[in-house]
């Protein structure tokens, strides 16, 4: 990435004085000031920002939806694999996609032929040019073309994947769905539709609505709900919102913006969504919950938040009903799913000394 903007904008932006007023104006404008949105203090700053600080600490939300598709088989079967990045920006979402597909076995790691569209021609020469230096890098087998165009009226062409980075929350509310069904329509029965969003209580609770408007249309959530239903249960109080916490250790650079802006506290924050055409479980099996929060730790009690169709329901474990048959609810946390062969008892499920719990981690490659 510092090669890629090194050769677009020059040096000077890139220095660290600059770069930090740049990040922190950016960060800015995406949470308590956004009426600045699209209106950066300095465009050739901000471009260095998103180049070399939030296309690097983004690239890794990626792998979290990418892994839960791999791991449940549902990546789509065509080689090599099409992809839309739509609003592609630097290019994170597609670097973070090569940096997955290079960790799995050589011969489980499909060609990619990458579509990158956005209306900034300058982050897209920056995109391709370190997609195809990370792709040699790798050893695998990508090529990456670029379009300069609207994201909201861009046509797109047949895809497996689409994937949209941090980029619905720019649009106004109204153009949402339509880009989102546009990506339906581009991709077969076997593809899907990942979207990304900043874990704001707004930018979540805004791709919590468009889930439910998506269902409303035929279309069907993989994940992260094991809930194939309408409405999410985070939209009942106007302070819930659900989101991905995952640890990351950032590169040395990175990590160092990151101390002097006070920004990226060594979570990964993201709110996702991977919509399919036809319906497809992220777990079959029945009792299944998706833990939505932090483990909640009282004397003598552990609790744990799951959502599936019944709701958000709290999961609970009493500490003289600790055996080794329940052990696995003690080690769940956000992201993880739970397989709890007990009803909900009122506002609860009571985990006893004889409720057998299974803990995944659907989005753990191999």
């Amino acid at each position: 990435m510092y090669a890629a903007a090194r050769a677009a904008i020059g040096e000077a932006p890139l220095a660290t004085s600059p770069l930090l007023k740049a990040i922190v104006d950016r960060s800015e404008r995406y949470t308590s000031d956004r009426d600045r949105l699209s209106t950066p203090a300095n465009k050739t700053g901000d471009l260095a920002a998103r180049a070399v600080f939030f296309t690097i600490a983004d690239a890794m939300k990626i792998s979290i939806p990418l892994g839960e598709l791999i791991g449940r088989g549902a990546l789509p079967s065509a080689r090599p694999l099409r992809v839309i990045d739509l609003g592609a920006g630097c290019g994170a979402m597609s670097l973070g996609m090569i940096e997955t597909i290079a960790s799995l076995p050589e011969p489980e790691r499909p060609a990619l032929v990458i579509t990158a569209i956005d209306r900034d021609a300058a982050a897209l020469g920056i995109a391709a040019a370190a997609v195809r230096g990370l792709a040699a890098t790798r050893k695998l087998d990508v090529t990456i073309t670029t379009r300069v165009d609207d994201a909201t009226s861009a046509k797109l062409a047949d895809a497996d994947l689409v994937i949209a980075g941090t980029l619905l929350n720019e649009l106004p509310a109204a153009a949402r769905l339509a880009v989102v069904e546009r990506a339906l329509a581009a991709v077969g029965d076997d593809g899907a539709v990942i979207l990304i969003e900043p874990a704001l209580r707004e930018t979540s609770r805004a791709l919590h609505e468009l889930r439910d408007e998506a269902i409303g249309r035929g279309a069907h959530v993989f994940a992260p709900c094991v809930r194939a239903i309408a409405p999410c249960p985070s939209l009942a109080r106007p302070e819930d919102w659900c989101h991905e916490d995952r640890a990351i250790k950032l590169p040395p650079k990175t990590a160092e913006l990151s101390r002097l802006t006070h920004l990226r506290d060594g979570g990964m924050k993201f709110s996702y969504l991977v919509l399919r055409r036809g319906p497809l479980a992220l777990v079959e099996e029945p009792g299944a919950w998706r833990i939505v929060g932090a483990p909640r730790t009282q004397k003598g009690k552990l609790e744990v938040m799951g959502c599936n169709d019944a709701g958000w329901v709290p999961l609970r474990l009493l500490k003289r009903n600790r055996t080794d048959a329940n052990r696995e609810i003690e080690r769940a946390d956000r992201g993880d799913v739970v397989i709890v062969p007990a009803p909900v008892d009122g506002e609860r499920v009571e985990v006893t000394a004889d409720t057998p719990v299974e803990r995944r981690e659907p989005s753990k490659l191999r």
